[in-house]
């Protein structure tokens, strides 16, 4: 018989802690997996569709602190009626995992650090005493997994438990592709959240439209009130080939906190340039020394310059981008998370 796997997730939309998971899912069926997402979101169609059991706590997609009692309240009603060997938790607030601990039966429990912030649904970096002292109790009973050096150390440094920490670094399933011509177009993917740079780059591609008319902005993903003579829209997917393949450039101007973002290990598999802020999780993919850094504010445009000139080292880049992207295997990534998974279910 299979064992079963629970998923925990925020929201079953195109965020990349639910484009991990449903990645673990397709690549590791000798086990039976199953996905709550806390709020229904975007991409739930799209998983249902790919035959992935998923059911959502709460059916409409606004995220808000009124909904907390009712989402514990259903989250309580789910872990009393169902059973299952491991309960992976991703991301969907430190109550839901809190319940889960509580409520779990003989599960046992991983906890995925996805976030630069440890507790991954915090958008600040500092962490409230509460949330800490909730952390080091959960600590003692659950299983960690850290996705870049910085969140490992960052957990052991606040929390000061290491003992059932582990590190699996992020990884995405694309072997280096070179991109041999240039596309003359710049692509955004990710949350359309102010401190994730959306609006950012909606007013970069606007002036870049007046000043270099020959460049293309593609944006994948739902947006309401965008002009179409600014940016060209594709539609959300888990399938990325289409977007990446019709871009020179990634524009990555977040500036939340980081674990190991998974475009912009995607954009250099697919050797597009990233455009970023050198944040911790982004050093540690792209390297101390990548070309194409923000180093000051507002200079996503500098740096676009900077890529179409004809001093820049397109043949550099690419070389980068392949060593980089070869730091970061996914078999290497699933065979850690299927071990551990096994070393887990011999214990129930």
């Amino acid at each position: 018989m299979k064992k079963k796997i629970l998923h925990i997730i925020v929201k079953s939309s195109y965020a990349g802690v639910t484009t991990y998971t449903i990645r673990i899912v397709k690549n590791l069926s000798q086990y039976e997996h199953h996905i709550i997402s806390c709020y229904k979101g975007n991409a739930y169609k799209e998983i249902r569709a790919q035959n992935i059991a998923c059911e959502n706590l709460i059916s409409w997609e606004n995220i808000s602190y009124k909904s907390l009692l009712l989402k514990y309240y259903k989250a309580i009603c789910f872990f009393l009626k169902n059973r299952f060997d491991i309960i992976h938790y991703h991301h969907g607030g430190i109550g839901v995992l809190l319940l889960a601990v509580i409520f779990r039966k003989k599960a046992q429990i991983i906890h995925h650090l996805h976030g630069g912030n440890l507790i991954g649904d915090n958008s600040q970096q500092d962490i409230s005493f509460i949330h800490l002292y909730l952390l080091k109790f959960i600590s003692k009973r659950t299983y960690q997994f850290a996705v870049a050096d910085h969140v490992f150390n960052e957990y052991k440094s606040n929390v000061k438990s290491i003992e059932n920490l582990k590190l699996i670094k992020n990884s995405v399933p694309y072997f280096f592709q070179k991109k041999e011509s240039r596309k003359n177009s710049i692509g955004y993917i990710g949350r359309f959240t102010k401190e994730k740079g959306f609006k950012y780059f909606i007013s970069v591609a606007a002036q870049n439209k007046i000043e270099q008319p020959e460049l293309d902005f593609i944006v994948m993903g739902e947006m309401i009130n965008i002009s179409d003579s600014v940016v060209k829209l594709i539609p959300p997917s888990f399938d990325i080939y289409q977007f990446y393949e019709n871009v020179d450039l990634l524009i990555f101007t977040s500036k939340a906190p980081e674990g190991l973002p998974l475009v912009v290990l995607e954009a250099i598999s697919f050797d597009v340039g990233v455009i970023a802020y050198p944040l911790k999780g982004v050093v540690e993919i792209l390297g101390d020394d990548y070309p194409l850094y923000i180093h000051k504010e507002n200079g996503v445009i500098s740096e676009i310059n900077h890529f179409y000139s004809d001093n820049f080292n397109r043949q550099k880049l690419s070389e980068i981008n392949l060593k980089r992207s070869n730091m970061f295997k996914f078999e290497e990534m699933i065979g850690k998370i299927s071990s551990f998974y096994n070393s887990l279910s011999l214990k129930n």
